[in-house]
């Protein structure tokens, strides 16, 4: 299976997606890391990526994902039509859906991160979350109290997947 962990900025989608690989024994890659320089100069100056910015970032994504049968991707994936360039076969999309105050909260608490908290408000605008018609997509509702090898396991166990 091909896992893509969606979200906004601040979801978990890293920290669950490290913890969905060491259950699985798959390859985790974080989509932050296949940002181009300019996107990551960008979204430091606080300025939301815009659809030509990620084209490129979408396609590297996909080709990463085309080359392996079992990986954990971390990728913001929030609109239909980036879930679409990121679709190939297997593919699968955990969606972390966490409300805005503990997004708030999460994102002004962390450092060392290029993405910062002006860059939420645009990611919740842009997010399209995936509906019922989005057969490969499951939806995980976060709480503050879930700590990521709960949500890891949760996400797995909804998944059908087996874990250790």
């Amino acid at each position: 299976m091909r896992l893509v962990v969606m979200g906004v900025e601040a979801s978990g989608k890293s920290t669950v997606g490290r913890e969905v690989a060491a259950l699985t024994g798959w390859p985790f890659l974080d989509g932050d890391d296949f940002h181009s320089p300019e996107a990551r100069e960008k979204m430091t100056r606080g300025q939301a990526l815009t659809d030509a910015d990620r084209a490129p970032w979408l396609a590297r994504l996909r080709a990463e994902l085309e080359a392996r049968p079992d990986v954990v991707l971390a990728c913001s994936a929030l609109r239909r039509v980036y879930r679409d360039t990121l679709r190939v076969e297997g593919t699968r999309f955990l969606f972390l859906n966490v409300p805005e105050g503990l997004l708030r909260k999460r994102v002004t608490a962390r450092t060392g991160h290029y993405a910062g908290a002006s860059l939420l408000p645009s990611q919740l605008a842009t997010l399209e979350a995936p509906g019922p018609e989005e057969k490969d997509a499951v939806t995980l509702d976060v709480t503050a109290a879930d700590t990521p090898a709960v949500l890891a396991r949760r996400a797995l166990d909804v998944l059908g997947v087996a874990h250790a």
